[in-house]
């Protein structure tokens, strides 16, 4: 059998699968890159996420310095008739009641040269006799003693 093969129809079939092949690899080439560019978004929004740099604003309160350093006076302790006055206030105190603690709303702290002092009051120094007196006429009987320590207030 004898084939006789026409050139025309030869190059037809050769190049209509040559162009076939090389816009086939074209097209792959093309979803090849589109798949890495998609990787690589994908990477970098990840470790954009995990390592991003996070700026903090300035907070709206006011930056407080230490009690020694803002020169603050007050009451440094919470209960009792011995007042320290100075810069280490309690931010809080507990709910404790000490004998004495009724006179402490006379008593205030004042910086005076430098330092915090308590301040002479007469009300403070009257109510503190009187519950001193109190604390010793009725040393074994508490109730006693909260009743005449009230009256010190007054």
């Amino acid at each position: 059998m004898k084939v006789i093969l026409n050139y025309e129809v030869v190059e037809k079939v050769f190049f209509s699968r040559y162009n076939f092949i090389i816009s086939k690899t074209m097209k792959d080439k093309k979803v090849i890159y589109g798949v890495v560019i998609l990787f690589l978004l994908v990477l970098a929004l990840f470790v954009w996420n995990k390592y991003q740099f996070q700026v903090q604003e300035r907070p709206i309160q006011p930056i407080r310095l230490p009690p020694q350093l803002s020169g603050k006076c007050g009451i440094e302790n919470c209960h009792g008739l011995d007042i320290t006055c100075g810069p280490n206030v309690p931010e809080a105190c507990d709910t404790m009641y000490a004998v004495g603690d009724n006179c402490r709303q006379f008593a205030s702290c004042q910086t005076i040269d430098g330092s915090g002092q308590l301040v002479a009051n007469e009300k403070f120094s009257n109510c503190k006799t009187c519950v001193e007196q109190c604390s010793a006429d009725f040393q074994s009987d508490v109730i006693a003693l909260s009743t005449c320590e009230s009256k010190c207030s007054e």
